[in-house]
């Protein structure tokens, strides 16, 4: 719920929060500019990759942990933002992402 709060602060844009359960039907109901999303749902070459990639949206992922900072396996180039977020940090990965 901070991303959402973070975000809607920074852009004029509509959000959409969606659950572990509920983001992969999401993805390929509705078309997304920028999918926010936590490192530990994304196993690189499974069915949650697939889904992302083919969603076709820049992708900002979010972490705990130290080790997935520098970037995450098989994701060149997407922004890692370590949590708890700085909200300079945030904005400027989604911003990028989004290439506005």
């Amino acid at each position: 719920m901070e991303v959402e709060r973070v975000l809607a602060e920074a852009f004029a844009c509509e959000i959409q929060i969606a659950t572990p359960r509920n983001y992969p039907v999401e993805l390929e109901r509705r078309e997304f500019d920028v999918v926010v999303i936590d490192s530990t749902l994304i196993d690189g070459k499974g069915e949650a990759a697939r889904r992302l990639r083919a969603a076709g949206a820049g992708l900002v992922f979010t972490t705990l942990g130290e080790e997935d900072m520098a970037g995450m396996d098989g994701w060149a180039g997407v922004p890692v933002v370590a949590k708890p977020f700085n909200d300079h940090h945030l904005v400027e990965a989604v911003r990028n992402a989004a290439r506005i």
